[in-house]
Parts: structure tokens; sequence; C-alpha cells
């Protein structure tokens, strides 16, 4: 898997966090790459991923590279994100009913020290 979370969030999540079905499958998804930041080497450091949206888009879908990881206000939070990029070229998609979706390639590099921020400007499909 290309991303993960912390560990100690784990038990957070799971004591509610989440509701339904999808959001344990998008956290097994999410956990299946590993846990610690410290079981990268140094040379291989995830990058923390930062979503800006306009307040009324919080609830936006985002996927990475394909998969369901959560809502924009989620992975927000202290107890539940952010979400790590490994190293390597992800598909970051962010949707929400009755907007555009924003579709962005980000490259993490092995040697990355900064967040990814994307800023996604969800326009309204008129139609």
């Amino acid at each position: 898997m290309s991303y993960t979370r912390g560990c100690n969030r784990l038990s957070k999540l799971g004591n509610g966090g989440w509701t339904g079905r999808i959001g344990a499958l998008a956290l097994a998804l999410a956990l299946a790459g590993g846990c610690k930041r410290s079981e990268l080497s140094g040379a291989e450091q995830s990058a923390p991923l930062v979503l800006e949206v306009a307040p009324g888009d919080l609830d936006a879908e985002v996927f990475v590279d394909g998969n369901y990881v959560g809502q924009v206000k989620v992975l927000q939070e202290p107890e539940t994100g952010p979400l790590l990029l490994a190293p390597g070229i992800h598909r970051i998609e962010v949707r929400k009913p009755g907007r555009f979706p924003v579709q962005v390639t980000a490259t993490v590099k092995k040697d990355r020290n900064g967040p990814v921020v994307i800023r996604a400007e969800l326009l309204e499909d008129p139609s």
C-alpha cells in the first residue's frame, strides 16, 4: 500500500470514529502498508497529505490511488489524520456530489521532509 496512518490512532478510530463498513474497509486499506514512521529508513520518509478546501466542502470524499480514504474533515482531525504518503507517484482525487472533482498527481520523493499540500477548489457543476 502506498499510504498509512500512525498506530497510535488505531484505537481512537476503532471506537466509533468511523461509521459503517466502508469506513472500516478504508481504515484497513490505510493500515495495510505499515504503522510506524520509525520503521521507515531515513531515506524513505512518508509525507503527510494536507488538504485545503472551502469550509462548505469539508464533507468531500478523498481517494488516493483509486482507494477511498475518508472525508476531508476526518483527515484533518488530529485523532485521525493526517494520511501519510509513501515515496512515489500518487493520484489524489477530491469528490463531492454536485461539484466538479479535483484530481492531482503528486510525487513524494524519498528524501522529502515536508507535507504534500493539495488546494482543492470544488467548483459547482451547473448541470
